[in-house]
């Protein structure tokens, strides 16, 4: 996933667990989510807020008739970013998630040349798509949420 410190990570699931609203969508999911294959349905910027909106469900180990997984648990989520310290988006329109990630970050990135940019205790929301555009969104607050939906 984009990165600002060249290594890959993971969503620290300490912070996805503190962030408001995060312990609900890990119960409705069952797990923290990686959103693998999930699809961004909606993508809005404003002057200091950034708001994602996911369509996401679960993959579960069951095989269907015609040899797919089951997925149960649908559901759009939305992640609401106040305070943004720094966007990167890079590809084509429309998203097709293969992972998305959450941290705090602990140093302040570099390579910002306008603006301050993120800071140290900012947190980073990074994904990689399989289709479309990656991303990677620094803020000072995130929260979460979601609601149900059908397939």
């Amino acid at each position: 996933m984009p990165t600002t410190d060249e290594t890959h990570w993971r969503t620290d699931d300490s912070v996805f667990l503190s962030v408001p609203g995060g312990r609900e969508i890990a119960d409705w999911f069952e797990l923290i989510p990686s959103f693998h294959d999930a699809t961004l349905e909606k993508l809005e910027l404003t002057n200091d807020a950034v708001s994602l909106v996911i369509r996401a469900f679960r993959m579960t180990s069951q095989v269907d008739s015609k040899g797919y997984f089951v997925l149960d648990k649908h559901a759009l989520v939305t992640l609401r970013l106040s305070g943004v310290t720094g966007i990167q988006l890079e590809g084509e329109s429309g998203v097709i998630i293969s992972d998305l990630g959450m941290r705090r970050l602990s140093v302040k990135p570099n390579g910002w040349h306008t603006g301050s940019g993120p800071e140290a205790g900012d947190f980073e929301v990074a994904w990689d798509s399989c289709v479309g555009f990656d991303g990677v969104i620094f803020a000072r607050e995130v929260t979460l949420a979601f609601h149900p939906v059908e397939p």
